[in-house]
């Protein structure tokens, strides 16, 4: 292969490089999104297990409460219960749903980023060596020249 050729060989390696870095780190910020959101999901579930649980504490002794007071506690208990049990379903499904394959997304882009770095990397060593035996080369070219002038002032 010629030098040319490994030289463009390496921009193209270059470029495949970047487009990976960039993917990653767009897969990065995939996976901040989706914590935050886990984040701001998970505040929400607690709030609403902590209504749950403070309507429960405030609950009055069954005995001295009307019946139609008893029923409209129920109804409140029971309409915290659903909204805790829609923010924990949310939360689980963000989990399922965006977190799992944003972590997917960011490994692959991770792999892909160090695939391509190596692939670039065996290009340079590739050059490096090309350019090693040609400096040998020349080296030896000159080392030859040198003899060649010794030996035609000694005779």
């Amino acid at each position: 292969m010629s030098s040319y050729a490994l030289y463009t060989l390496r921009d193209l390696r270059l470029t495949e490089e970047r487009q990976a870095e960039q993917a990653l780190g767009e897969a990065l910020a995939g996976v901040r999104r989706a914590e935050a959101e886990t984040e701001r999901l998970t505040a929400r579930t607690v709030e609403a297990r902590a209504a749950e649980v403070a309507a429960r504490a405030v609950e009055p002794a069954s005995s001295s409460v009307s019946a139609a007071a008893a029923q409209t506690a129920r109804r409140f208990s029971e309409r915290l219960r659903l909204v805790t049990r829609a923010a924990v379903e949310a939360l689980d499904r963000h989990r399922v749903e965006v977190v799992t394959p944003a972590v997917r997304a960011e490994a692959t882009a991770r792999a892909a980023h160090l695939r391509a770095r190596q692939r670039r990397e065996v290009v340079e060593k590739a050059i490096a060596r090309r350019e090693a035996l040609r400096r040998q080369g020349q080296e030896r070219r000159e080392e030859a020249v040198a003899d060649e002038l010794a030996q035609r002032r000694k005779s």
